[in-house]
């Protein structure tokens, strides 16, 4: 690029708010922590948010969420994004012209929580793995980190385009489709931005090139932001389901307070909620036990679905890179309402001769049906679209774990063997993949609402499953 053409003919300056709606997990493995993954903090023992981790992200969403190949020049997103032509001409290479500040909580008291939570891996036989448990710390929901974006505009790109890219990012922030840090796919991680301001700066003018070199540019009357990029159509299948608990629900969490049951229902900011690891498991496992039945590999259609990981390549072959795929599903973290926790005494009895096992008294705090009945459990499953011609058998096996759901057959959480964790469907509201919605509904005589032709458009996905379970079988003949 010339020096006439990269000459910086301006800003876009964005500032706003980004508060945390669920459980944030960023950080990594400290030696000096009594944890597996810490949360990440400053200097000052703060925690924030590193700009590389929201950069990443939201480059993965407009490449995800965009029809870039199609309608915008290849050599204008590289001026946005940054190029780095590691193989070719080194003339190619161009500075990204965005740039983000890591997300600080400021200077101002505010108060946020740290947790612990457990996690143990489960073998396909629904059996805790030997040696698999791990905890890591979060980052309880409702705090809030300062936003700073700034583009800089040059004479070589189009002001207009990365206005609207820029735009583009901003509502998807702005409408909470955005989640950063790990497990994002089992609900952790999302937020939403707030009080937005946006200012454009235009170094042909006079004040405002004083405004930027003098920091003052806040002063400046805020200005309009260009009508964001179009999203692609919707490559997503929702299913988003409201129960109600037939016995009792248990996710369990340890307090450490000797006043509390040795386990309770696992809570965030004092409200107790359905963490997406606990649901991700148990349909993970049934989906794989459904594929298994109609003469499928449940374990091997499963991996590009709901993720894998080779754990064995490093141990086989040190220089082998581990062959892993980031999972599709995304399960997210609700609160549970309309319940209360009571404390169940029970006690452990030996197997062999039916008597009470000395010393192995202990208590738990389930959840409990509270006097308003109604909804007090809501499942929300997002499936991504990959594949547009291979994805409708998925949405068909999510129909069938729905239906097991909904009808009691597939329990949720902890002490399943003593009946807790079931569900009843109350409603589901199910987004196909060309956004038409579906509404199902329970009626009173235990049968259930829902329009014929709708009818019709989930049993084609079920058929589409069917079908491709049929296909596995005559591959492997």
């Amino acid at each position: 690029m010339s020096k006439e053409l990269a000459k910086i003919t301006g800003k876009l300056l964005v500032q706003g708010c980004l508060i945390l709606q669920t459980p944030l997990i960023i950080g990594g493995g400290d030696s000096g922590d009594e944890v597996d993954i810490a949360v990440l903090k400053d200097k000052t023992g703060t925690p924030y948010i590193p700009a590389t981790s929201l950069t990443g992200v939201l480059r993965h969403y407009f490449h995800q969420n965009t029809d870039y190949k199609k309608t915008l020049d290849a050599g204008q997103l590289h001026g946005f994004w940054g190029a780095d032509y590691q193989q070719g001409e080194p003339a190619n290479n161009c500075l990204s012209a965005l740039f983000l500040s890591d997300l600080t909580m400021g200077k101002e008291a505010q108060s946020f929580t740290i947790k612990v939570r457990d996690g143990v891996k489960i073998t396909a036989a629904g059996i805790a793995e030997d040696k698999k448990k791990f905890d890591y710390k979060v980052l309880e929901p409702g705090v809030s980190f300062n936003f700073k974006l700034v583009v800089t505009l040059r004479k070589a790109y189009d002001r207009q385009l990365f206005e609207k890219i820029t735009a583009f990012l901003i509502a998807a922030l702005a409408s909470g489709k955005i989640s950063l840090g790990a497990m994002t796919t089992k609900g952790f991680g999302r937020c939403q931005l707030t009080n937005v301001k946006y200012h454009r700066l235009d170094f042909t003018q006079k004040e405002d090139v004083l405004a930027w070199l003098g920091n003052t540019w806040q002063n400046l009357d805020e200005s309009q932001l260009e009508p964001p990029l179009a999203l692609q159509k919707n490559n997503h299948f929702t299913i988003d389901a409201w129960f109600e608990i037939k016995n009792s629900l248990i996710v369990r969490a340890y307090s450490g307070n000797p006043g509390d049951a040795d386990a309770t229902h696992i809570t965030s900011n004092g409200q107790a909620v359905l963490p997406g690891t606990a649901i991700k498991g148990a349909i993970r496992s049934r989906a794989r036990r459904i594929i298994n039945t109609m003469g499928g590999n449940g374990e091997e259609l499963l991996k590009d679905f709901f993720g894998w990981v080779d754990d064995g390549g490093e141990d086989k072959d040190p220089g082998k890179t581990k062959e892993k795929y980031k999972s599709r599903v995304i399960i997210e973290e609700m609160e549970v309402k309309n319940v209360v926790p009571a404390v169940h005494n029970r006690i452990k009895i030996d197997r062999f001769t039916a008597g009470v096992m000395h010393g192995a008294l202990f208590n738990t705090a389930p959840l409990w049906p509270g006097k308003n009945s109604g909804e007090m459990v809501r499942i929300k499953i997002i499936l991504k679209n990959k594949h547009q011609a291979g994805s409708a058998w998925e949405a068909g096996l999510l129909l069938l774990i729905l239906k097991d759901l909904w009808t009691a057959d597939l329990p949720i959480g902890g002490e399943k063997s003593i009946g807790r964790g079931v569900l009843e469907g109350i409603k589901a509201k199910i987004i196909m993949f060309d956004d038409h919605n579906i509404n199902i509904t329970r009626q009173n005589d235990a049968g259930l609402a829902v329009e014929p032709e709708d009818t019709k458009k989930l049993e084609k996905l079920v058929t589409e499953f069917v079908e491709k379970c049929q296909q596995e079988v005559a591959a492997n003949e």
